[in-house]
């Protein structure tokens, strides 16, 4: 029988009525003869408001940097609770089912609270429930340290659960159920015209979630795309069993296509811009070392030559660090002897994500193109070998989506292209 990992999000699960069509669910892909390991998140907002408690009573905003043992043990309730509950009504629909925790799935990650790294999945008690003809259902988010302490895996916690589940048991099949229908060329709340991407690669999928796009969390991504394992995001909210979703998959793309996977933005940006710096890399070395030991990660950086025969360095950085990446530019610039230090808030980056575009003419233009004619200004840019990521203003993070999308309409791998591939 094939055996299938499937994943149920908090919204998913978020209500008794939406466990019950779980159930539902997972029963019928059980009577079909599937083994099944299915892994849940915490109900609707629960995180949210354990996180909330947690601040009430510390009187801390964020009592997980004070406190962080004490929050991974509040926190995994959540999924405990959503795993107690749908094997409850698994049992009501008539399949056998049992819940563990990631603890007692053998989840062994290192000792990072909140923010831990799965090391290894040993599984016993998971394949022990899945010979006895049980449903194995896993509390996701959640595992145990080599110091036998509980441990959350961060933002996204459940998804990588579930695929790294499926790794290490072999499985056939990965579905991520969310309440979307896949992933989608942009976020269609903001763009109107996105569609369905129904295939795409671990690559790009992997840069898109880097890039902001929420449905999958790029752990997740990496993991499956190191071990092979493909993931199937599909709608919680229909009743069909046919899959459908997007696949995300290590398939080849056309030799040389120009092929754009789709687009995707992240917020709270800012900048830094040191003006004044002495000539040469040793500025720079220092500028750069200096943020590194400070703990600010610096995705964008660009240099130019000043007329005085200084250098100007702008670096993008996240928007709540970009007070300590002024105070430590402000200290760098003080040991260098000469420069001025300045920052803008208020940024986004826009990212295309797409196979074809190295080295192939046009792409950047029609970019810049698209954008001066929405009134839009690029603030900066970086590249891979599958992006191009566009720095601009916040307030016009909606129309340049619109614009691009529309821009690269003809390129893009969205739904109704290969519906007329078929």
């Amino acid at each position: 029988m094939p055996l299938v990992v499937q994943k149920f999000g908090g919204t998913s699960v978020g209500s008794p009525e939406r466990i019950r069509a779980v159930a539902r669910r997972v029963a019928r892909a059980r009577a079909r003869g599937d083994d099944l390991v299915v892994v849940v998140s915490a109900m609707g907002h629960t995180t949210d408001e354990l996180t909330e408690l947690a601040a009430q009573v510390t009187g801390l905003e964020r009592a997980g940097s004070r406190h962080p043992r004490e929050m991974d043990m509040l926190l995994t309730a959540g999924e405990r609770i959503a795993a107690a509950l749908l094997t409850m009504a698994i049992a009501e629909e008539g399949a056998e089912a049992r819940s563990f925790t990631g603890s007692q799935a053998a989840i062994i990650t290192d000792g990072q609270h909140t923010a831990a790294r799965i090391r290894e999945i040993r599984g016993d008690r998971v394949r022990e429930a899945l010979s006895e003809g049980r449903v194995a259902i896993v509390a996701g988010f959640q595992g145990v340290s080599t110091e036998r302490e509980i441990t959350t895996l961060g933002r996204g916690g459940s998804d990588t659960s579930a695929v790294a589940l499926a790794a290490a048991l072999r499985a056939d099949r990965c579905e991520i159920f969310t309440d979307v229908d896949g992933v989608y060329t942009a976020d269609p709340r903001r763009v109107p015209g996105a569609r369905v991407i129904r295939e795409i690669s671990h690559a790009e999928m992997l840069e898109m979630a880097s890039a902001g796009a929420q449905v999958m969390h790029a752990r997740a991504v990496d993991i499956g795309a190191r071990f092979g394992v493909d993931i199937r995001v599909l709608s919680s909210v229909s009743d069909d069993d046919t899959p459908s979703g997007t696949l995300i998959t290590s398939m080849p793309r056309a030799m040389e296509d120009l092929v754009l996977t789709g687009l995707a933005s992240s917020g709270s940006q800012g900048k830094v811009i040191l003006r004044g710096l002495p000539a040469g890399m040793a500025s720079s070395t220092e500028l750069l070392g200096a943020m590194a030991e400070a703990g600010v990660s610096v995705d964008m950086v660009s240099e130019a030559f000043e007329a005085a025969g200084t250098t100007q360095v702008q670096l993008t950085v996240a928007a709540d660090v970009i007070e300590r990446a002024r105070q430590t530019a402000g200290e760098v610039v003080a040991r260098l002897g000469s420069g001025s230090v300045e920052t803008r808030g208020g940024l986004t980056r826009i990212t295309l994500v797409g196979s074809g575009m190295t080295g192939r003419p046009g792409v950047y233009a029609r970019a810049y193109r698209t954008l001066h004619a929405a009134g839009v200004e690029v603030h900066g840019v970086s590249t891979s070998s599958i992006s191009i990521s566009l720095l601009v203003a916040a307030e016009h993070e909606d129309d340049s989506l619109r614009a691009l999308h529309d821009a690269f309409a003809l390129e893009m791998a969205g739904e109704a292209d290969h519906v007329a591939e078929r």
